[in-house]
């Protein structure tokens, strides 16, 4: 990032102008929950605030951005240059992984049908799972999908997708000292 990109300060290289409000906006939100939990940490203590806010938050945090590299990252699925990509390619681009009943409806889904969401963006999420299904079929080898556990796909996502190529028109994830393995 260019010298003075920060999140915090309005006047970042890092936004246009016309989001400078935006920004301030944002920062008195945080400095008004810091606030909340500092206060909360004197009346309640800090203990109880870090078991009922702090775990929870870390929690989400966690499926979210577990979740959202799962479906973004795999040595199987092209990264496109402005050349090769279009809106289509780029939706195509994510993959749908099963983790059973229990955790498939916790988590409304998002999934086990994330490439309907990608393809269908403005769809309501409770017709996902049924527009998987039709696109399933349609696709055919084109729809990609990892029934692997949990845990042993964040490992081996970890291990093989470590950059993207930077030649060519279409890219894949690489790692630096691990021959490719495509399951």
């Amino acid at each position: 990032y260019a010298r003075g990109a920060s999140h915090f300060n309005p006047k970042s290289v890092l936004f246009r102008s016309d989001q400078m409000w935006q920004i301030v906006v944002s920062d008195i939100g945080l400095a008004i929950t810091a606030a909340v939990l500092v206060y909360a940490s004197f009346v309640w203590s800090a203990g109880a605030v870090v078991r009922f806010y702090g775990v929870p938050y870390l929690m989400v945090n966690f499926w979210l951005v577990s979740i959202t590299y799962l479906q973004h990252s795999s040595p199987r699925v092209p990264h496109y240059n402005d050349d090769e990509w279009t809106f289509l390619r780029g939706a195509l681009c994510t993959i749908d992984h099963d983790y059973g009943w229990l955790l498939n409806t916790c988590l409304h889904h998002i999934n086990d049908s994330h490439v309907a969401h990608h393809v269908f963006s403005l769809m309501p999420h409770y017709h996902a799972v049924e527009a998987t299904k039709h696109l399933k079929k349609k696709l055919g080898k084109y729809y990609y999908h990892n029934d692997t556990n949990f845990l042993v796909a964040l490992y081996r996502t970890m291990r093989y997708c470590q950059f993207v190529d930077d030649t060519g028109s279409v890219l894949f994830y690489r790692n630096t000292s691990t021959p490719l393995k495509v399951e």
